[in-house]
């Protein structure tokens, strides 16, 4: 069993057991749906690319049970000064699997193909107040790091996390309208699961990597989330050296005390599993702030009867022991 080395810390409570197993390598089962058999199962292929020219882009592709939908999401900062959000949803029959060429495709126009690392693609085409593209793949990947089967088990329910790609350089092509750019960077992805619906599980989700291109600077990825309750669960990456690790969050902290998830934290210090391995810190300084939802296309009574709208906050910060570190915290 992945353990969690014992530490004790004044006012904090853990509320989620961690994956069974041992650290491992991803496998192909890894990158594809995982059906569990609840009605509000849920599922997200998250992507975060940090491009050369300064331009950001975020693409989510989710599978929801409940409404028997999957949805895509597109956001684009600072791409020639400009900046744009388009999401999609359709029917659960436009998304297919083929396990045997590893692609993952909704409508033939979303894809995700090769399974992640050198060679992943994916694709985003949508024509929605626009006109949006992306057709990115990934040059180098460092390899994935599972904790043990990935499933965290939060406040009764079940979380999947699997960080698949947690540094990695992209090329490709990115446009608005009829306006496509050949574009070099960074790309991160991780995919996630719940049993239930997602806010039930995850009160504020937190998405960092280091995208500096500078040289013998440490570097750390994951996604680290909070229940409602107080519960803090997910992984990290960090690579020390030149040696990769993974390391479970122990506590979260905000303007030095413990944090609550009722609000965005402002200045927010995540600790390790591994004493060794430095804090993360960063000032909540966004650059960016969007709803998720109303961005679907929602109606505010849809949003309403889910319990309210979800934003997206992201920004980027200079930290002392990671180096240049680009982040999304999302929540309510």
């Amino acid at each position: 069993m992945y353990l969690l080395p014992i530490l004790f810390l004044i006012s904090f409570a853990f509320a989620s057991d961690e994956p069974i197993g041992e650290v491992r390598s991803a496998n192909a089962d890894d990158f594809f749906r995982h059906p569990n058999g609840s009605k509000n199962y849920s599922e997200s292929w998250d992507y975060v690319f940090v491009l050369d020219n300064g331009a950001k882009v975020y693409v989510t592709y989710t599978w929801l049970n409940s409404s028997n939908e999957v949805g895509t999401q597109f956001s684009i900062w600072n791409f020639k000064n400009k900046s744009a959000n388009v999401g999609r949803i359709y029917p659960k029959e436009r998304y297919s699997e083929n396990k045997t060429t590893n692609t993952i495709s909704i409508k033939d126009e979303y894809k995700m193909e090769n399974l992640p690392g050198k060679e992943h693609r994916v694709l985003f085409t949508a024509d929605k107040n626009g006109k949006f593209f992306l057709d990115l793949k990934f040059t180098s990947a460092q390899a994935a790091k599972i904790p043990g089967d990935g499933v965290f088990n939060v406040d009764g329910q079940k979380y999947g996390l699997y960080v698949h790609i947690p540094y990695g350089r992209v090329e490709g092509r990115i446009g608005i309208n009829d306006d496509t750019v050949a574009v070099k960077g960074y790309g991160y992805m991780d995919h996630s699961w719940t049993s239930a619906e997602t806010t039930n599980i995850v009160a504020r989700s937190f998405i960092f990597n280091t995208t500096t291109l500078e040289k013998n600077v440490n570097k750390i990825a994951g996604r680290v989330n909070v229940s409602p309750k107080g519960g803090v669960f997910g992984y990290a990456i960090p690579i020390i050296e030149g040696g990769a690790e993974l390391v479970l969050p122990v506590q979260i902290l905000d303007n030095g005390s413990n944090y609550n998830p009722k609000k965005f934290p402002s200045n927010v210090e995540i600790k390790w599993s591994k004493e060794e391995i430095p804090p993360l810190f960063f000032a909540v300084t966004y650059q960016e702030k969007f709803p998720l939802l109303a961005n679907l296309g929602l109606p505010k009574i849809v949003i309403s009867a889910k319990g309210g709208e979800i934003y997206h906050l992201r920004g980027r910060s200079k930290t002392d022991s990671w180096g240049r570190v680009d982040w999304a915290l999302s929540g309510k």
